[in-house]
Formats: C-alpha cells, sequence, structure tokens
C-alpha cells in the first residue's frame, strides 16, 4: 500500500502505472460509486436501488473498477437465489504515475513490519535526552543521528507526529519501538536491553557468539516487545557514536537483511579521513 499526502492528511493510497486508473476515475458515475462505497461496503443491488439504475448497468462499471483495482470484494453471501458480493474501495486515495517519470532514489524494500505498514511510519524513534539523566547521568550526543534516521524513515512512508521523543519523554511504551543509542545514554535501550538478541553486556557489545570491543562496532537489531504483544522494538546502537554512525548506515544499506535475519552487527570505517564514518564491514 502506498500512501498521499494532501492538505496536511495522510490518505492509504493505491498508485499505479495502469492507465486503467484514470479511464476507472474518468467516469462520473463510477467517482459516484467510489464515494458511496466510501461511507460503507454496499452490494450492487443496494448501489442499483441508491442511483435507481438496474443492476445490469452497475455491474457494468463495478467489473471496470475492479479491473482498475480500486475496489475489492470483502464478503459474499446468498441473496435471492444467488451470491451477492459486498464491495470496498481498496484504498482512499488512487493516483497515477507515468512509466517515464523520474522519480527520487530507488528503494529496495518499502515496508518494515511493524514499523513501517500501510504507508505509514507506525513508530516512536526514543533518543537519548542530552542533559544529565538516568543511572549512568550521562548526556546523549548523537542526535544528528536521530536525524539521519528519521529520515531513512520518511523516505519509506508517511511520518506521523511528532515521531521523534526523548527518552525522559516516554511514559507509555506500548508502541512499537526505535531505540537510537545504548543503555548507557538511553533510558529506555538500558530498560530493554536484555530482550535483544545483539546486546550491551557492560561496555561490550555481545551477540549469541562473539563480543566485540572495538569502539566503531554497531548493530542494529529487533525484538519483541516484551510488554505490547504484536509490537516489535529496533535498537540502533554502537560501543561510542561512531559505532552508532555506522549502524545508521547498516540500517540504510541493509534494512532488506535486518527485516529477515533480525539483526546486523557491523564495523565502521572513515575511509576518507575526515572523522565521519563513511563505510561499514558486516561483521554477522
Amino acid at each position: 500500500m502506498d500512501a498521499v499526502i494532501l492538505k496536511g492528511r495522510f490518505y492509504p493510497a493505491f498508485v499505479s502505472m495502469d492507465t486503467k486508473i484514470i479511464e476507472a476515475v474518468g467516469n462520473p458515475l463510477r467517482l459516484k460509486i467510489l464515494r458511496e462505497l466510501n461511507e460503507r461496503p454496499m452490494y450492487p443491488i443496494e448501489i442499483a436501488k441508491k442511483f435507481g439504475m438496474i443492476e445490469q448497468k452497475i455491474y457494468y462499471h463495478i467489473k471496470i473498477l475492479k479491473a482498475a483495482k480500486l475496489i475489492k470484494e470483502v464478503e459474499e453471501r446468498q441473496m435471492r437465489g444467488g451470491k451477492a458480493k459486498l464491495l470496498s474501495p481498496t484504498a482512499l486515495a488512487f493516483g497515477f504515475v507515468m512509466e517515464c517519470a523520474k522519480g527520487g532514489e530507488m528503494l529496495e524494500f518499502s515496508s518494515f513490519e511493524p514499523f513501517v505498514k500501510g504507508g505509514l511510519v507506525d513508530s516512536k524513534l526514543v533518543v537519548g535526552s542530552p542533559d544529565p539523566h538516568g543511572t549512568y547521568r550521562a548526556r546523549a550526543r548523537d542526535g544528528h543521528i536521530a536525524a539521519e534516521v528519521a529520515g531513512f524513515f520518511a523516505r519509506m512512508a508517511t511520518v506521523k507526529w511528532p515521531f521523534v521523543y526523548e527518552d525522559t519523554e516516554v511514559r507509555n511504551g506500548n508502541d512499537n519501538l526505535i531505540l537510537l543509542g545504548g543503555p548507557v545514554v538511553n533510558m529506555i535501550s538500558n530498560k530493554y536491553n536484555k530482550y535483544f538478541p545483539v546486546k550491551f553486556d557492560g561496555k561490550f557489545v555481545i551477540s549469541q557468539t562473539k563480543e566485540y570491543t572495538d569502539d566503531g562496532v554497531g548493530f542494529v537489531a529487533v525484538a519483541d516487545h516484551p510488554e505490547a504483544p504484536g509490537k516489535k522494538m529496533m535498537m540502533i546502537a554502537g560501543r561510542s557514536r561512531a559505532g552508532t554512525r555506522a549502524a545508521a548506515l547498516a540500517l540504510k544499506k541493509h534494512s532488506d537483511r535486518i527485516h529477515k535475519k533480525g539483526f546486523i552487527v557491523v564495523q565502521g570505517f572513515d575511509e576518507d579521513g575526515d572523522r565521519i564514518i563513511d563505510s561499514i564491514e558486516i561483521l554477522e
């Protein structure tokens, strides 16, 4: 499912390069049918009665709307000796994209359930507070990395406002959580650290088979939310800011691997000598 934003509102959308969309919505009656179905699912006989028309004519237009994938059957029941199918729109908005159109950067992955689903980023990005706080009285200094992570998710889908929270602002954690930074700088990471397949053990990063001590090591790991059934948590962190930046780069370059495997551990490198991590090597 895609999404569009119009006048500040978010709409789940069906967008295609098939010109059948234009043909389908170009007819005033078919637009009226879509509007009625948006109000509530209806059977063809109900639509016919609504517009004072014979069913055969309504079925003709329904066939065109189905071919364009603008409506779907959500239920079937016996009615007057035959089967009647309850109809509903496939989305709230519909769009056409020309095949020759030049879009932005190609995304290999556009769904990261449950963090990204149905064209919407359904998560909270939690960063450490820049003020001394938590058990370690630490100050988080990775806000610039949070901007890069937020930008990554904004490219995948529509982001709800607010999206970014400081750990001191999170009272109700019953959401999909994206945690930036480890237990020292992020209280929420500290709370849930033990649940991840890759985690922190004191100052070190550990997986099920290895221990990492280099400052440039970072990881992205996904775990079930222990307090919210059906929800997930993702930690993006490293042993230092360099490691956390390496983890953010891993999210951007290998989101499909993370989604399938549940984690990735990387080593970050500064290849051009500007003191900024710009490449990574996968460790596991």
